[in-house]
């Protein structure tokens, strides 16, 4: 999996990006553009200009889980950063504790 803390100046935009991979689908759920390895695929050959990676980059599951894992994370930050509060109950359920 390419190093996403290279990415870009200093990483901000694509860690934006990979955050909004998870949002709201205008219907009252929840639309996740790496629901499968083909979307993570999919995702990073779209940021392939930030990424240093092989052009025939294909995502497996391990690959998803750990991005995924990142991505969780993430958001997590943003959303104490935002309202340090609890977080929307759209969001909660796949938030991170803050501790972790």
């Amino acid at each position: 999996m390419p190093d996403i803390s290279t990415a870009g100046p200093d990483g901000t935009r694509l860690v934006l990006d990979l955050a909004l991979t998870l949002r709201h689908d205008g219907n009252g759920g929840v639309a996740d553009d790496l629901h499968t390895p083909q979307g993570l695929t999919t995702w990073v050959r779209d940021h392939a200009a930030e990424l240093p990676l092989d052009t025939g980059y294909s995502a497996d599951e391990e690959d998803l889980r750990q991005v995924c894992a990142v991505r969780a994370a993430v958001r997590t930050l943003f959303a104490h950063a935002v309202r340090p509060g609890e977080p929307s109950p759209a969001d909660a359920r796949r938030l991170l504790p803050v501790a972790d």
